[in-house]
């Protein structure tokens, strides 16, 4: 008695500690993710930039410091080649918009309170309809500062030659210095999602090993809906691996595989979803046995299954991650992991036919169960895909 006790606490403990990180994601602090290139060579480009920016803008006339060539140069250096281009194209028609509105106030109304309203107003709704994205604030900067700088043609026409010396500038270093790619991080946080998805499927086997539990099975279900947040970041880091290729000289020596990372990222999509359905299964068979659960040698089979399971996952994910960037990994890691578990499956739905049946309603959820298993080892099988560079077997 007392050690049931004692079990049933640390179940209640355990439960705990998952709501808790849940809540406060520590997974970060021990993220194996890099998302950029290396800390020096982005600071030293940058500072390149901004110095470069500087000493350019210092030839052009006027007397105020040349402050904006450098800092248009240090905010665009930190994108890729692509935003690094539409990024200053969109600075520069922001800067060159709020400039020409300023003109017009200037001339026409003056510096006034009203005035400075009204400017703000039309640079704000001028930068939405030129879909000038974040860079829609800099309309009304740009417009104040030439304002309260007197509103002069010469005050302006300095800060649109400053705009566009940081921009080019920017862009010239981004494309000439090692232009960044973010394929590793891409591959890095498609072994993270497939790490955290086989994470939920080895919780689900060892509360099973420690006896049955609806309200584990419950939490369990929390955890697969939560993938949903990891698979958005996932799939922003793979665009953002795609759009770090697209223009970059440093294309063909890295190479391209943004199509294995996109199809990668789509089976593990598919396959959230259909862990969340095991999971979900787990619950309806509690609901239907009356909280018993099934019976003890159905529970061990189901144990089984799930560790199999998480294997595979962890091992898609390693096979993608692994082949980023370089030749294709070896793929049979990934297949001995596929055959266990396949293997693990045949011996759960024998125990499920030799199963008793005093609930009938239990039958309808072994088929859910085993339904969502097969498609899963379908999703993460090679041959089962259609995979870029694979023939599938006749």
């Amino acid at each position: 008695m007392g050690g049931e006790r004692a079990g049933s606490r640390r179940r209640r403990l355990r439960r705990s500690a998952r709501r808790l990180a849940r809540r406060v994601d520590l997974r970060r602090l021990v993220s194996r993710r890099r998302d950029g290139p290396p800390l020096g060579l982005g600071t030293a480009k940058t500072t390149l930039a901004a110095v470069i920016s500087w000493e350019l803008a210092l030839r052009l006339p006027g007397t105020q410091p040349p402050v904006l060539a450098p800092l248009t140069a240090l905010l665009v250096t930190q994108l890729t080649l692509v935003k690094t281009i539409t990024g200053s194209l969109q600075r520069v028609a922001s800067v060159t918009a709020g400039v020409l509105l300023a003109l017009g106030v200037a001339d026409l109304l003056g510096l006034h309170w009203w005035s400075v309203g009204l400017v703000v107003f039309v640079s704000l709704a001028v930068g939405q309809v030129l879909k000038l994205g974040s860079h829609r604030v800099e309309v009304p900067v740009s417009a104040l500062l030439v304002l309260t700088l007197g509103g002069t043609a010469g005050v302006a026409r300095t800060r649109v030659l400053e705009t566009l010396i940081g921009a080019g500038v920017g862009v010239v270093v981004n494309a000439l210095l090692v232009p960044p790619v973010y394929i590793r991080p891409a591959g890095d946080a498609i072994y993270e999602l497939a790490d955290h998805m086989a994470g939920v499927l080895e919780g689900a086997a060892t509360d099973l090993a420690e006896g049955w539990s609806g309200e584990d099975a419950y939490e369990r279900l929390l955890e697969a809906r939560e993938l949903d947040a990891e698979v958005r970041d996932a799939g922003e880091a793979v665009g953002q691996a795609e759009d770090s290729l697209r223009l970059n000289p440093r294309r063909r020596l890295v190479g391209d595989p943004s199509d294995e990372l996109r199809e990668g990222l789509t089976s593990l999509e598919h396959s959230v979803i259909l862990i969340r359905g095991l999971c979900r299964s787990l619950v309806e068979l509690d609901t239907v046995t009356g909280g018993r659960g099934p019976g003890s040698p159905l529970q061990a089979a189901l144990g089984r299954v799930l560790v199999e399971l998480a294997d595979a996952v962890r091992a898609f994910g390693e096979h993608l991650a692994a082949s980023v960037p370089g030749p294709p990994a070896n793929q049979a890691p990934l297949y001995r992991a596929l055959a266990r578990a396949r293997v693990a499956r045949d011996q759960l739905a024998k125990e499920m036919a030799a199963g008793p049946g005093e609930a009938p309603r239990a039958w309808q959820v072994h088929g859910y169960l085993l339904a969502n298993i097969d498609r899963l080892l379908s999703e993460l099988d090679p041959e089962g895909q259609t995979w870029p560079g694979t023939i599938r077997p006749d």
